[in-house]
C-alpha cells in the first residue's frame, strides 16, 4: 500500500506540478522559438521596421507616381500610393482591407492601433506623390514565398503555446482528479455495501488520499459494529423466542388439566351458581391458550407468516367473525354489532388462520374494555382503495400515550385500557396486516370509545 497523502497536500501537489510544467513547456516553446531564428527560418521581430526605414530613405525618394517599382521595396513592406499628402485616393496598394483601412486612418491623424499594432512611415516622391509605409513587430518567416502563402507565424506560435498550456494544465487535472476519484469510488462502494445490508466479507481496503482513508476506516468501524449489533440482537431475539417457547410449553399441560377438569364439572349436575364458576373457568383457559398462541406467534412471527394465501368469501368470513364477536359479548354482557358494507360476491386473498386471529384479537380487545351493556361494533367497507375492517367499542377510548405506543409487542402502559393481553392482541394484529401490505391505526371514535382499524390494499379483493 502506499503511502497516504493529505487533500491539501494533494492539491498542492497539483498545483505546483501544474506551474512547473507549464513553464516548463514555456522553456521549450522559447527553445524552439531560439532555433528558428538562429536557423535562419524566421527573422527578427524588428526585421519589418529595418525594411520600411530602408525603403523610405534609399528607395522611395527617387521614384515618381508613374516609375514607381513594387519589386524594389523589400518583401515585408506593406505600401500604399496616394496622389498628394492630403489625398485618400489610393493609387495603387498590397494591403488588403484589414491592413489598409488602419493605414487611411493613420494617414488621416487617427490612432491606427487599436487592437493588432501597426507603425507607418509616410514618405513623399520626387513628384509629390506620397507612399504610406506600414509594418508592425512581429517575428516574420525569411522565405518571402512562406509569407505569402502561410499565416502568421507569430500568431500560429503563441496559439500553439497556449494550446499546449491547456493541453498540459487538463492532463494533470485529469491525473490528480483520477486519483481522488479512485478514492471517492471506493468510498461509495463501501457505503452501497453498507445499505445493502453487506455487513460481513472482506474490508473496504485503503484509500490514498488520508481523509478518504479515515472516512473508509469509520466506515469500516461502523460496519463491523453494525454488525456485532445485529449479532447481540438476534441471539437476544433466539433467547427470548426459546424461553416464551419453554414457557408456553410449560403452560400449555397445568391449562390443559384446569380445563379437562373444567368440562368434567360442566358434565355434572351442579347448582347454578357452580356451573357459571365452572363455566368461567372453561371461558379463562381458552383465554390463557389463545394468549399463548398469540406469544408463541411474537416469539416466531417468520413461521407463521408462511402460512399461504387462499380465496376465501368475505361475507362467510365475517360471519365466522360475527359468530366469534356474539359469543365474546354474551359472556361479557356486551352487544354486538356486524355491519359488511362490502360488495356482494367479494372474495378475499389472505392467510385465513392469521387473518381470523388478528381480527378476533381487536374484537377481544374491544369487549374488554367496552362497559358493562356497551356495544361492540365490527364493520368491514372499501374505503379511498383500501379493504378496511373497522372494530369499534364504547369504552374509554386510547390515551394519547396509547396512540403513540399500542400495537408494540406487549405495551400496557396505557391506564385506561391497561391488560396484558393488549400487548400481543394489536401487535399480532398489526404484524399480520403489515404481512398483508397494510397496517393498523388506532383512534378515538367522534362519539367515544376506541376505534381499531385493520387496512389492505384493496387488491386483496377480487
Amino acid at each position: 500500500m502506499k503511502k497516504t497523502i493529505s487533500l491539501r497536500a494533494l492539491l498542492f501537489r497539483y498545483l505546483l506540478s501544474t506551474a512547473v510544467l507549464c513553464l516548463g513547456l514555456g522553456l521549450v516553446w522559447l527553445f524552439g522559438f531560439g532555433i528558428l531564428l538562429n536557423c535562419g527560418f524566421l527573422l527578427p521581430a524588428s526585421s519589418a521596421a529595418e525594411a520600411c526605414s530602408r525603403t523610405a530613405a534609399q528607395v522611395l525618394p527617387e521614384m515618381t507616381a508613374d516609375t514607381f517599382d513594387e519589386t524594389r521595396l523589400d518583401p515585408l513592406c506593406r505600401y500604399a500610393l496616394f496622389p498628394a499628402r492630403d489625398s485618400i485616393a489610393v493609387l495603387d496598394t498590397n494591403m488588403d482591407d484589414w491592413h489598409l483601412e488602419r493605414a487611411l486612418n493613420a494617414k488621416m491623424g487617427g490612432s491606427g492601433n487599436l487592437g493588432y499594432t501597426q507603425y507607418h512611415i509616410q514618405t513623399t516622391l520626387a513628384d509629390g506623390s506620397v507612399c504610406l509605409l506600414q509594418y508592425d513587430y512581429s517575428v516574420p518567416y525569411a522565405d518571402a514565398r512562406l509569407q505569402q502563402k502561410l499565416p502568421d507565424f507569430q500568431s500560429c506560435y503563441i496559439a500553439l503555446l497556449a494550446a499546449a498550456l491547456i493541453l498540459t494544465a487538463w492532463c494533470n487535472t485529469r491525473r490528480t482528479a483520477r486519483r481522488i476519484s479512485a478514492d471517492t469510488t471506493r468510498l461509495q462502494q463501501a457505503c452501497g455495501r453498507i445499505m445493502d445490508g453487506e455487513l460481513e466479507g472482506e474490508a473496504f481496503g485503503r484509500a490514498r488520499i488520508r481523509e478518504l482513508d479515515a472516512a473508509l476506516a469509520a466506515m469500516q468501524t461502523l460496519r463491523e459494529h453494525l454488525a456485532q449489533s445485529l449479532r447481540d440482537q438476534w441471539g437476544a431475539e433466539e433467547q427470548r423466542a426459546e424461553q416464551i417457547a419453554a414457557l408456553s410449553h410449560d403452560l400449555k399441560t397445568p391449562l390443559t388439566v384446569i380445563s379437562g377438569h373444567a368440562d368434567l364439572l360442566l358434565e355434572e349436575d351442579l347448582p347454578p351458581q357452580a356451573r357459571e364458576s365452572a363455566a368461567a373457568v372453561r371461558r379463562g383457559c381458552d383465554t390463557a391458550v389463545g394468549c399463548l398462541a398469540d406469544l408463541r406467534a411474537a416469539a416466531a412471527p417468520g413461521a407463521a407468516a408462511h402460512e399461504p394465501k387462499e380465496l376465501l368469501d368475505a361475507a362467510e368470513f365475517l360471519a365466522r367473525r360475527g359468530e366469534s364477536g356474539r359469543a365474546l359479548c354474551t359472556g361479557a354482557g356486551r352487544k354486538f354489532r356486524l355491519l359488511n358494507r362490502l360488495p356482494a360476491g367479494t372474495r378475499l386473498q389472505v392467510q385465513p388462520h392469521r387473518m381470523a386471529r388478528a381480527v378476533e384479537n381487536l374484537l377481544d380487545n374491544a369487549v374488554r374494555f367496552a362497559p358493562p351493556g356497551g356495544t361492540v361494533t365490527l364493520e368491514a367497507r372499501l374505503e379511498d382503495h383500501r379493504l378496511v375492517f373497522g372494530v369499534t367499542d364504547t369504552g374509554p377510548g386510547f390515551s394519547p400515550e396509547a396512540l403513540r405506543k399500542a400495537g408494540r409487542l406487549l405495551y400496557t402502559g396505557d391506564a385506561a385500557r391497561h391488560d396484558a393481553h393488549q400487548g400481543l392482541g394489536l401487535y399480532t394484529a398489526r404484524q399480520v396486516a403489515v404481512a398483508h401490505g397494510g397496517g393498523l391505526d388506532l383512534r378515538n371514535a367522534p362519539t367515544g370509545g376506541g376505534c381499531a382499524e385493520l387496512w389492505l390494499p384493496a387488491a386483496v379483493c377480487r
